[in-house]
């Protein structure tokens, strides 16, 4: 009779350890000898690193003492600046999610009381966010997209190149006279036509990222060029009056234009390189979008009156902004529109991207807090400071660190409030370092415009962030490089030269 091994050691522990809820415990695997509960505490640590890192931020700052010339309010507005910052580069938390947090953390900790919080996410800005995007909806209901974006494919060929360079040309030169908001408006629904003709955004991602960021850095180098490019540079106007200095239409375009056409080209050539397509000839696309109207048949009287609605929206943006504002014009047309039984509110709601609208309020409340708190005002200071300990006080020193300053800031906070808080103190520091306020105030108004960084640095962003192609580290990976492009061709090439070619200082 052969040996029969009647208690097997090693089977009994492992049933041992499964009923007691542990893993079996297996020599080879080391990795395996903790408990469940641990593993999945272990997982969710990993899993939620940036989100535990942005609130160990802001309990870090919630609980420093208070520098000297900074509120109590002020340190707890940093504290959440810090965290929307980190969650806004790694999305921890969902983009329109930390929007709301914002609201809720200035009630908590006083910053705002319930009944204010609410109102610092209504602004103009805002109300244009949603009309643009129900401006879009309504435009590519009636296929209108399609059509322009043939007539522009036709103008630049169907070579990609061809086509991403004349899209950021087109958004950069417009962007300065009829202001950055109609630029996006115009060229958002033909580039997610685009996109949609080629396959959709699963079938060609890097396109789709292409030619959103290419739509929205494209009106961010342009809305400088010229004083009707933003409010930005009107507020930088107003304050240079009242220090005696006027400054006419011409002359602030002979000083920023350069920079427009230097970036355009070189804004294409790093988008293309970085998002390389899937699709470098749309000769494809082209003949889709003429099979498709071509089935559509003519313009019906709908759709004219649609394409009429937008270009009355678009002279309203030129001409009347500065009376009843972006979002007010917008808005009436949507309702216009609605009226005449274009469009209704089931449509509406359904293609509106709602996150995106409160993304942007969310931002607006951040960048309103910061200011009401000084916060803003008290990291200008310290970032001065440093750069006076630093030496660094007049010149075209000076003017590198105010663009930085501008630059960093503008990124975290719409533009306008941004020369709105940093431009007196800057205009300020000109005078008292005996440098030109000229040269600073129109450097501070255009590295306000430099916002490649995040969703909320500027509706643009904010606009092409919502067809869903896009990630907020989209804006990081390929705004960083230009960031620092345009930091250096503001100094280097405005600043050391081009405006003392021009005599400004």
């Amino acid at each position: 009779m052969g040996k029969q091994k009647v208690f097997k050691l090693n089977e009994y522990r492992k049933k041992e350890r499964t009923v007691s809820g542990l893993e079996p415990l297996d020599n080879g695997d080391r990795g395996a000898r903790f408990p469940p509960p641990l593993n999945k505490v272990k997982a969710f640590l990993k899993e939620q690193k940036w989100l535990l890192l942005a609130l160990l931020l802001t309990v870090l700052i919630y609980l420093l003492p208070t520098p000297r010339g900074l509120t109590v309010q002020g340190k707890y507005a940093l504290g959440l600046w810090a965290f929307v910052i980190v969650c806004f580069l790694t999305e921890a938390v969902p983009l329109p999610m930390t929007a709301m947090l914002i609201g809720c953390y200035q009630v908590f900790t006083g910053i705002a009381s319930f009944r204010e919080a609410p109102r610092t996410f209504m602004d103009d800005a805002v109300i244009f966010i949603m009309g643009v995007l129900m401006m879009g909806a309504m435009l590519m209901k009636y296929n209108i997209h399609n059509r322009v974006a043939l007539f522009m494919l036709k103008l630049c060929g169907a070579r990609i190149e061809r086509v991403i360079l004349g899209i950021v040309a087109f958004c950069a030169i417009s962007a300065g006279f009829i202001t950055e908001h109609a630029a996006v408006m115009i060229m958002l629904p033909i580039g997610v036509g685009i996109v949609s003709l080629s396959g959709g955004y699963k079938k060609v991602p890097n396109l789709a990222k292409l030619i959103m960021l290419a739509i929205a850095y494209g009106v961010m180098i342009g809305s400088v060029s010229a004083p009707s490019g933003g409010a930005r540079n009107a507020l930088m106007l107003g304050l240079l009056s009242s220090l005696g200095i006027n400054i006419g239409y011409g002359q602030w375009m002979l000083m920023v234009m350069p920079f427009t056409l230097i970036m355009i080209p070189i804004v294409s050539y790093w988008l293309l390189n970085l998002f390389s397509p899937e699709i470098t000839d749309l000769s494809g696309t082209v003949q889709a979008i003429r099979e498709e109207m071509e089935a559509d048949g003519p313009m019906t009287n709908q759709a004219r009156m649609a394409l009429a609605i937008f270009l009355a929206v678009v002279v309203g943006w030129i001409f009347a902004s500065q009376r009843f504002g972006v979002g007010n014009i917008a808005m009436v047309g949507i309702l216009l529109a609605a009226v005449l039984r274009l469009i209704d509110w089931s449509y509406l709601q359904q293609k509106t991207q709602w996150g995106v609208v409160l993304l942007y309020a969310g931002a607006i409340s951040m960048g309103k807090m910061l200011i009401a708190t000084g916060a803003a005002s008290w990291l200008a200071g310290q970032f001065l400071h440093l750069a006076a300990v630093a030496e660094v006080t007049e010149g075209v020193s000076l003017l590198a660190v105010t663009a930085t300053v501008t630059a960093l800031v503008t990124n975290t906070m719409a533009d306008g409030p941004t020369v709105a808080v940093l431009g007196p103190i800057f205009l300020k520091v000109a005078e008292l370092s005996r440098t030109s306020p000229l040269v600073i105030g129109v450097a501070t108004s255009l590295a306000s415009a430099f916002s490649y960084l995040l969703v909320i640095a500027t509706p643009a962003n904010a606009i092409v962030y919502g067809p869903g192609f896009l990630r907020a580290q989209d804006f990081l990976k390929a705004g960083g490089v230009l960031f620092l492009i345009s930091l250096v061709l503001t100094v280097a090439f405005l600043g050391s030269f081009w405006w003392r070619v021009l005599g400004v200082w």
